[in-house]
């Protein structure tokens, strides 16, 4: 059975609610623009560049704050800001464009087009990797790995050097085709396609192409722009640290700077389905099969949302806006639309306060959608069937994680258990608790009161599976290894909490009290100091978890000094663990305090088990930049 996207989208608009008349929404471009400059200087972000844009044109366009503090220049609508991975949409549109013309195919297969790129696919022979994979990030290849993120290229460094790094990342880690993982390589390797088919430059392929059609007389790549007079400077989060320019190794998947005015007219040539003032650049079915994916499981059962071709469904209060996201250091923004409706926005901001950018996509979407009436929402699919209730409950893991460096986390915190009740799936994990969702049709459920949706996966070629939409896919495991593993996170947590606690006593004790100069102290220091350290790793790991861009090319979060930090801090972590698991073992007949004893021998042995996973993963938590 076939889930056609306006059943999705009705059934989401089910959850949407009028804001016409709300008096907390703007009603007016006045109005709007003072919310916005409101957030702006409650989130210390110096600028923004805004397109507010409908089929007949632009209906705002402007640029609000200062594009540079030191030289106190204002924002206007030409200036110009990164627009980070919306690039990717540039490159979707020029296959799609050569695919117009006969040139070129998105079924055509990456070895047939580029036989000299270096790859790894393991399953080549039955399912080769095609240019559609490339676009829909079903790759199944990794993301930039730390070395690719830290290199800081020459401008003029050209796709096929680039494409010569590191290749080891382009290793296809499950079957290409079937599941989603967004990385930063597949655009790129389109982009060399491109080169390949058209005999130019990517850049300037897509300046002849797409810049000079659409009159975004702004728009360029990162490298030639850089040192434009009408370029935003960019910040780090709190709008006063500047984040100095940075050539991302993949230009074509996030290079791309543009004005307010530029987003203005790409938004319109959105909404005009290819056209813009009047000439068509790709026709309505090329647009459409841009916003479309074909190449996941979930695809294949017939759901027509999710990743397409550098063109993403976002999923808001009912409404599922297209376009796209960006991120770069220094800079954030997003450009989206509502094909139906007509309306769309450009948003950029030159700092990467990630907080900033969410109130302003709120309180700029609630204005667009305030006069749309909502769509009448569709007939429900009814309950679960017992058949899927047997079919599919029970422990799941993520198996397709966007960094293989971050699988060792993701198998550990990202267990998941389904299971059925009254007819509706629930979805219970570590970080989010427990959710339920509701069926929409076949294997399709969407969560309740939440813009988040599932398939479980008929397919049964590697194992039991569920996909979320533009998520990661996750697949069945025996209930053992799942209570395996929660059980050693939970007492890895408990023990490291309690080291921490006990110190809290025996500290002073050794100090000042009846345990000073006391033999085997070791045997309580080595735990907590491992703890200690441990928890610094596990924070790192954390903060290098977050985008991609935003921290790539800065001075805290790149280069020698995070790698040796974190060298350091692991090393240091596995020496006390080991030590400390060493020294109770030698201790276990001396006198020491039983409960003591076992504490320091089980939580070091715990932290001893950890340091030896770390290793095994790389010995490294930098697996994010």
């Amino acid at each position: 059975m076939k889930f056609p996207f306006a059943l999705l989208a009705a059934f989401l608009s089910s959850i949407a609610a009028s804001a016409a008349g709300d008096p907390l929404v703007p009603q007016t471009i006045p109005e709007l623009r003072q919310k916005i400059e409101m957030i702006l200087a409650a989130t210390r972000t110096p600028a923004a560049g805004i397109a507010l844009v409908g089929r007949d044109g632009p209906t705002w366009v402007a640029g609000i704050g200062l594009a540079d503090l030191a030289q106190k220049r204002p924002a206007t609508a030409d200036t110009a800001f990164p627009i980070g991975s919306i690039s990717k949409s540039f490159v979707g549109l020029s296959v799609l464009k050569l695919q117009q013309e006969g040139r070129l195919n998105l079924l055509d297969t990456l070895r047939s087009r580029a036989p000299e790129v270096d790859f790894n696919n393991p399953w080549e022979a039955t399912n080769p990797i095609r240019i559609v994979h490339l676009l829909e990030h079903t790759t199944g290849w990794d993301d930039n790995s730390p070395e690719e993120g830290s290199w800081n290229p020459m401008p003029n460094t050209t796709r096929r050097e680039g494409l010569a790094h590191h290749p080891a990342s382009r290793t296809s880690r499950w079957r290409p085709g079937t599941s989603f993982s967004y990385s930063n390589l597949g655009p790129d390797v389109a982009a060399y396609v491109v080169e390949k088919v058209t005999g130019e430059g990517f850049e300037d392929y897509v300046a002849r192409t797409w810049f000079v059609p659409l009159g975004m007389a702004d728009a360029s790549y990162a490298e030639s722009s850089a040192s434009r007079s009408n370029v935003a400077t960019g910040y780090r989060s709190g709008g006063e640290t500047v984040q100095p320019h940075f050539n991302v190794l993949t230009r074509p998947a996030g290079a791309v700077m543009a004005s307010p005015n530029d987003m203005a007219n790409f938004v319109g040539f959105y909404l005009n389905r290819g056209s813009f003032r009047g000439r068509e650049l790709l026709p309505d079915t090329a647009m459409k099969r841009m916003e479309q994916p074909t190449s996941t499981y979930a695809a294949s059962e017939g759901i027509a949302i999710g990743y397409g071709l550098g063109n993403a469904a976002s999923v808001w209060k009912g409404w599922i806006f297209h376009g796209h996201g960006g991120a770069v250091p220094g800079a954030l923004a997003d450009m989206a639309y509502l094909p139906t409706e007509g309306v769309g926005y450009a948003l950029m901001i030159n700092s990467e306060n990630e907080d900033a950018m969410y109130q302003l996509e709120e309180v700029i979407r609630t204005y667009l959608v305030r006069n749309l009436t909502a769509p009448l929402p569709p007939p429900q699919g009814g309950k679960a069937d017992e058949a899927q209730a047997a079919e599919y409950s029970g422990w799941y893991e993520p198996i397709t994680p966007r960094s293989e460096k971050s699988k060792y986390l993701e198998s550990m915190l990202g267990i998941t258990h389904l299971n059925f009740e009254n007819g509706n799936l629930f979805l219970r994990d570590l970080t989010n608790g427990k959710f339920a969702y509701a069926r929409v049709g076949g294997r399709l459920y969407q969560r309740l009161n939440r813009s988040r949706s599932l398939v479980l996966v008929g397919d049964r070629s590697d194992g039991t599976l569920f996909q979320t939409i533009g998520g990661p896919t996750f697949r069945r495991m025996p209930a053992y290894v799942s209570f395996s593993k929660l059980g050693f996170v939970v007492a890895t947590v408990l023990l490291m909490l309690s080291s921490a606690i006990f110190a809290l006593f025996w500290l002073p004790r050794s100090l000042f009290g009846n345990l000073r100069g006391a033999p085997y102290l070791g045997v309580r220091s080595d735990p907590l100091l491992a703890t200690l350290l441990g928890g610094s790793v596990f924070v790192l790991i954390w903060e290098a978890s977050g985008n991609y861009y935003a921290r790539a090319g800065g001075a805290l979060w790149s280069g020698d000094f995070v790698v040796i930090l974190d060298h350091l801090l692991q090393g240091a972590f596995a020496f006390f663990a080991i030590r400390g698991l060493l020294r109770a073992l030698r201790r276990r007949r001396s006198q020491i305090n039983r409960p003591v004893w076992w504490h320091a021998i089980a939580t070091s042995f715990i932290l001893s088990v950890w340091a030896v996973y770390l290793a095994y993963w790389g010995l490294r938590s930098d697996f994010a930049f």
